[in-house]
């Protein structure tokens, strides 16, 4: 027998496992990776490079957000996430990128802890705190 077919019995036996929360979650690392990244670019001066990252960040997060806009929540009940994507894009998102633009150190490196901490609280309401926002550098 194949290795391959031999795992599949145990592969049925993880319900939560879906396709779609897969490709979420590895969006979702991948936007943790691109946070971090933005933060270090920043710190490094590198405006340009930032706001791209930055861009990337955006897309990761709002094509997790897209593919399971609603998901059961801390409580069990249904939570739709789409406002609180909207908040975070007109919020620590849009703060983030106009300081990138501006290349203002103190204010995007505010904006950053800002957009941290609102991932740390959409995970807790969405039922994932434990799902970790990487620490900035």
């Amino acid at each position: 027998m194949k290795p391959i077919l031999r795992l599949a019995p145990a592969l049925l036996l993880i319900p939560s496992l879906s396709c779609s929360s897969l490709l979420v979650s590895h969006r979702m690392k991948a936007a943790g990776r691109k946070l971090q990244t933005t933060s270090r670019l920043q710190q490094e001066g590198r405006w340009e490079e930032a706001l791209d990252m930055n861009r990337r960040m955006h897309a990761s997060v709002s094509k997790s957000v897209q593919s399971l806009p609603q998901r059961p929540g801390a409580q069990g009940a249904v939570v739709d996430l789409q406002p609180l994507l909207a908040a975070w894009q007109s919020g620590p998102w849009s703060e983030l990128q106009e300081a990138l633009n501006k290349h203002d150190d103190k204010r995007s490196q505010a904006a950053l802890r800002s957009l941290r901490q609102q991932c740390i609280n959409c995970h807790a309401v969405a039922g994932q705190p434990q799902v970790q926002v990487p620490e900035l550098p």
